[in-house]
This record gives C-alpha cells, structure tokens and sequence, in this order.
C-alpha cells in the first residue's frame, strides 16, 4: 500500500522551489555589478575634486545621517575630513540587494540597493583576521 501525503509533497515542492528561488537571487547580474562598480568609482572621483555634496550623494540615508551625528556637521563638508584614500575597484561581488566592492589597495566598500538605486553603506574597509572589516565611515 502506497503511503500519499499530498501536503507534505506541498511542503517539500515549496521547500523545493525556495531553495531555487534563494540559489537564482543570491547573484546578481552583470547589471548590478556595473552600476555598483560606477557608484563607486563616482565617489571617490568626487572625493579626489573635493566634491563633498556629489560624494554624499553616493552614500545611503542611515550612512549619510551617522556621518552627519558623528561630526556634528553637514555630509558635504564631514565627508572630505575623513581619510578615505581613493582607489580603483577591482572587483565587485554582489548578493541579492547588497554588494561589496573590492578596491586594489586591499580595502572595500560596501553597498545597498535602495529604490533610488545602489549607495554606499561603508566605504574604507579594512579586513581585520577574521573578525569583521574595520570602516572608515559606515552606518
């Protein structure tokens, strides 16, 4: 006699399809590489022309308001005290909504995808054994 339980033969297609679904989103595209890759290198360009406003532009809302509380003062002029070095990204990793990018002086930078598209959430990351990165300016 054949044993039929058709909900856990639900569950299991369900477990199934998430499992997919996870494995199909935890990469993102070439897309969202490149255009986290361009927020970056539009960051540090503006910090290299001293352009405190554009380099904010390129920050999330909750990094911006952090950098803002932490030096008691506006992002635009906050942003260019910090000794944040500029560097070119060599790689750009990205899972799901967020991405970290890797600069070639051994730093990082790490993103979010908001609705406005993807902004810096840290930036000036170093790698710390194996506890996490050390940021220069983050959330």
């Amino acid at each position: 006699m054949r044993n039929h339980h058709p909900v856990a033969a639900r569950a299991l297609l369900l477990v199934a399809a998430l499992a997919l679904l996870v494995g199909v989103t935890g990469c993102g595209t070439d897309d969202d590489a490149t255009a986290a890759r361009g927020v970056v290198d539009g960051f540090f360009a503006a910090l290299e022309g001293d352009d405190g406003e554009k380099a904010c532009e390129q920050l999330n809302p909750e990094t911006r308001a952090a950098l803002e509380d932490q030096e008691k003062s506006a992002c635009r002029d906050a942003i260019t005290q910090l000794d944040l070095q500029a560097s070119d990204v060599e790689r750009v990793q990205v899972y799901g909504r967020s991405a970290m990018a890797e600069l070639s002086d051994g730093e990082a930078a790490f993103l979010d995808q908001e609705q406005s598209g993807w902004r810096i959430s840290a930036a000036g990351c170093r790698p710390v054994g194996d506890r996490p990165y050390d940021c220069e300016l983050e959330d």
